[in-house]
């Protein structure tokens, strides 16, 4: 893991990003349990409709959708409430749109896109994913990449998080956004298995 943060830490001072050689490492395998890419792939498929309640869709129908497809299992509790509100707030719309950084990170993890944390996510990215058709087959037949690829994009997600949260702080310059490096982050942890609820993955820097 020593090996793994330093690996990252030079790449990021390459390119201009310079963080503490003394931030901490990141879990360990044996810390963690990672999902499994039916895990993901199912996590994904749920994200297409909840990430609708950003973009003024009604809970009511995204929760028929979500029944129908038995995807509500892979919604979380957070989700779940907004759903099932006939108005939701204006923080909370915002929030449910940034779901869709948390998708290209999830749909990295399976290999159906490339992770530019420079760019926001794909403007196709909704088109490899099933919307409004059953996603069983999509699921089953999803394949995950090598464990240490996310362990390593785990790393570097955090370690740029914190440059990020630094930015901000000390009023300097930033070429990346905060909302994208962070709900990336978020997806990447709960998909190496940092923290089971997608609620409660930790994200402190």
């Amino acid at each position: 893991m020593e090996e793994l943060k330093n690996k990252n830490t030079q790449y990021l001072s390459s390119i201009g990003i310079d963080v503490p050689e003394d931030l901490p490492q990141i879990e360990s395998l044996n810390e963690v349990e990672p999902r499994t890419a039916q895990d993901i792939a199912g996590r994904l498929s749920a994200l297409a409709y909840v990430i609708g309640l950003g973009f003024g869709a009604r809970g009511e129908d995204l929760l028929e959708q979500l029944n129908k497809y038995n995807l509500m299992p892979y919604v979380s509790g957070y989700e779940r409430e907004l759903l099932s509100q006939d108005i939701i707030g204006e923080q909370d719309k915002i929030d449910m749109s940034w779901l869709a950084e948390c998708a290209q990170a999830l749909a990295w993890c399976i290999g159906l896109v490339d992770l530019d944390h420079f760019k926001h996510c794909d403007d196709d990215l909704a088109q490899k994913i099933p919307f409004k058709s059953n996603p069983e087959e999509f699921i089953q037949e999803s394949q995950l990449r090598p464990i240490a690829e996310i362990q390593e994009q785990s790393d570097l997600l955090y370690r740029l998080h914190w440059y990020v949260r630094n930015c901000g702080l000390t009023g300097q310059e930033c070429e990346l956004s905060e909302e994208v490096i962070s709900e990336r982050r978020r997806a990447i942890d709960w998909a190496y298995g940092v923290e089971k609820d997608w609620d409660a993955v930790p994200m402190d820097t």
